[in-house]
Parts: C-alpha cells; structure tokens; sequence
C-alpha cells in the first residue's frame, strides 16, 4: 500500500464516535493539561475555564450578556471552600462537575481513581466516568463542548483541540523540569489510547462495510483485520481493518486491488450515503488530530 495512503488510513480510523469509554479518556486528557496549564502564570492559564453563557453556531464567541453585566465571561474552576488543607486548584471530582452534564454521584462515590503515590490512574479514571455516565439516565459518555473547556474556545472541536496542545506544548518548552515531566508523558499516553478507543469503537462499521463493498467485487478479496486490544469498560475486542495486509494478500492472489480500497475510503468518508454522515463530519476532526500528534512528536 502506498505509504501516504497508509497515513491518512490511521487517521481516517480514528473518527469520533460520541459515547464510549474514548469519551470517558478525553475527560481525563483534558484534565491533564489542566494540571499543565496550573505551571503558567495566573493572568496566563485558559483550561479549565467555561463560558458563562452558551453558545452556539448564532453565538461563537463568549461574551458579555450586556454592556451592564460586570461578571467574567469565563468562569474558572475552583475548589470546595471547606477542603483541607486548602486548595486553589480542582481536583478531578471538582473539574469533571465544573464541565456539567455530570451525573451526581452517591456518598462517598468519586469521578476520580488514584494509584499509591497519589497520582490520578488514567485507564481505572477513565473506566469509572463511563460506568458512572452509562449507568446514568445519560445512558453514554456526552461530548463536552469547548466553551466549557478552556478560554477562547468556541463551538469549533477543531480548533480547541489546536488550542489546547499548542497551550500543553508552549508549557513544555518553558516550564518542564525532571520533576514535572511525568505530567506531559501522561498527557502523551492518554492522547495514544483515546487514539486506539477510536479506532476500536469505529471498527465495527468500518469491518462490515468493507465486506460487503469488496465481496460485491470479487468473493476472493479477504478483508484483514487487526486486532487492538480490548475495551477496558466492556471487555468488548477492539478491531479494525488491516489495510496493508488486505491490499498484500489480495495481490499475493493476483488481485489488483489497491484503486479500489482507495475508491472505497473515498466514498465511506467523503461521500453522499446519508447513513455515512458522522464519518463524514467528523473528517477535519481526524485531520486536527493528525495535526496534534504531528505537533507533539516535534516537539519532544
């Protein structure tokens, strides 16, 4: 397979589908670089902070609700008062509230999962928002909008998602020390499995349109897949299809098949099924992603 093929393949995998255990590790992510934009200075930090108002595609930017309203247009999160010792930063209990939408939780229940030396466990995190979202009235893990994420942040995914790594990376080339580095390798190995949970939840329905287009074409053509893993909130094996060893073992029986894997993708994902519409609105979210991983190879 040509290799510029092959790159855009791992992307086009990666869409975003709403309401899985990728949604949970998102939360996490984003709380991650909250606590990296902590080491900026005070006038400096943007994530954690939420509009005040909605917005919308009439209202995208946030602002005052009046020339007399002497309010701040961005809330930032804060801290219980009474929690001891005092804090002037969230935790992860505190942050995940601060964003809404979150179920409440019972006595004693936590959003967050801490291994022994205190630092929050992403995977166990991560499973437990989902749990507790799904087992809600919410019934999945809702997308947040990035007006309650970060300032400056509109309705636009795409861009919050460059905002927010080009905040995380400006961090790293100022304020990283062997003390803190542990924090942006957090960082980087969430964004790798919310890249794996994507491609994971999105395989199903990339698997089984990829069989039924190619037996149409030739019974012969065997689709290959991958194996990822496995879900860690449903135990459910991750898949995908293996695109290199398809074309290979197609070609290894003489068949051409390559313009025709090409042909496909082209269509699953720019289109006009009506049926394939999430793939296709999502298509420059896959591309920020893209920009975003490229972005943090560079600069560690």
């Amino acid at each position: 397979m040509r290799a510029s093929l092959s790159l855009v393949l791992f992307y086009l995998s990666t869409a975003v589908w709403a309401g899985g255990y990728q949604g949970a590790l998102e939360r996490v992510w984003l709380f991650q670089a909250y606590e990296i934009d902590a080491l900026n200075p005070l006038d400096q930090q943007t994530i954690g902070f939420k509009c005040r108002h909605q917005l919308d595609t009439k209202v995208t930017t946030c602002k005052k609700a009046s020339k007399d309203d002497t309010r701040e247009e961005w809330i930032p999160c804060a801290p219980h008062r009474n929690t001891k010792p005092p804090r002037s930063r969230c935790n992860f209990d505190e942050f995940t509230k601060h964003m809404g939408s979150a179920p409440p939780l019972k006595a004693k229940e936590t959003w967050g999962i801490y291994d022994a030396d205190g630092k929050l466990n992403t995977e166990e995190t991560a499973k437990n928002v989902y749990t507790k979202f799904t087992t809600s009235g919410k019934g999945k893990v809702p997308n947040f909008p990035p007006f309650k994420a970060m300032k400056g942040a509109g309705i636009e995914y795409n861009d919050f998602l460059i905002k927010l790594t080009t905040a995380v990376n400006g961090a790293y080339s100022t304020k990283k020390t062997e003390t803190n580095k542990h924090l942006w390798a957090a960082f980087d190995n969430t964004l790798e499995k919310i890249n794996i949970a994507r491609t994971g939840d999105h395989g199903p329905y990339l698997i089984d349109a990829a069989k039924t287009h190619f037996a149409n074409i030739n019974p012969d053509i065997k689709i290959v897949e991958e194996k990822l893993g496995s879900n860690p909130s449903t135990g459910t094996e991750w898949k995908t299809v293996d695109w290199m060893s398809t074309a290979a073992e197609a070609e290894k029986s003489g068949i051409p098949v390559q313009d025709s894997i090409d042909k496909f993708l082209d269509g699953f994902y720019r289109g006009t099924d009506s049926s394939l519409e999430e793939a296709r609105k999502h298509y420059q979210v896959i591309l920020s992603y893209k920009r975003i991983t490229d972005r943090i190879l560079s600069c560690r």
